[in-house]
């Protein structure tokens, strides 16, 4: 009996906007019409505890709002209990993994756009455990103009949101610059085009790097 074959995790990055609900459905199910097994998840949620941390996070409003190092804890939190109940046990048993937002999410929005160093982050994630990074990453990038139109025209703001409108060139760049700090992990993809074309990408850039990690 040969030894279970390891999973595959990816991500989707990008600012609000970008399309990753949507690549991120668009994978799962394109990785499911080839019989593969698929675990599809979100940040923050995903588990009983991570879902009340997102209300905590996304639905506080503003004025009573964590403090910047309270977001990132809480993230943190919701985090360890994802990857310790769902993420690691879906790996375990040669699951693929499809995340829309993980550890990156955090260095860009509770890290660079509060000042909040990234290194201090990415430290408490060791400390807990928790800093099993994607395989993949695929950064939706979209200019700042075209991801404030996209939520415009989408569904209300979150406390997120909200908090950091205005301030979506900060945030690209912190995208980018990731890109250029882990360039065997992320790639980036031009997100502004039709989605069909996106979605394509994205299974072109997952087919690519699965059937190699997912040898025997």
């Amino acid at each position: 009996m040969s030894p279970p074959r390891p999973g595959f995790f990816v991500s989707l990055e990008g600012l609000d906007g970008a399309g990753k609900s949507t690549q991120a459905a668009s994978l799962t199910a394109a990785l499911r019409s080839v019989h593969r097994d698929v675990v599809s998840i979100r940040e923050p949620g995903g588990t009983e505890l991570g879902e009340l941390i997102r209300t905590v996070l996304l639905e506080t409003p503003l004025g009573t709002a964590p403090t910047p190092l309270a977001e990132a804890a809480l993230f943190l939190a919701a985090r360890v209990q994802l990857l310790m109940e769902v993420i690691a046990p879906a790996l375990a048993r040669g699951a693929v993994v499809v995340a829309d937002r993980y550890l990156d999410s955090s260095l860009v929005y509770q890290g660079l756009a509060h000042g909040i160093d990234p290194e201090l982050i990415l430290g408490l994630h060791r400390l807990c455990g928790a800093d099993r990074l994607p395989d993949l990453t695929i950064l939706l990038d979209l200019p700042q103009r075209r991801a404030a139109e996209r939520l415009g025209q989408g569904l209300p703001l979150d406390r997120i949101e909200q908090a950091l409108a205005g301030r979506e060139s900060v945030l690209r760049e912190g995208f980018w610059e990731l890109a250029r700090r882990f360039p065997e992990r992320v790639v980036v993809v031009d997100a502004d085009r039709a989605p069909e074309l996106v979605a394509r990408r994205c299974v072109e850039l997952v087919s690519c790097r699965l059937a190699p990690a997912m040898a025997p």
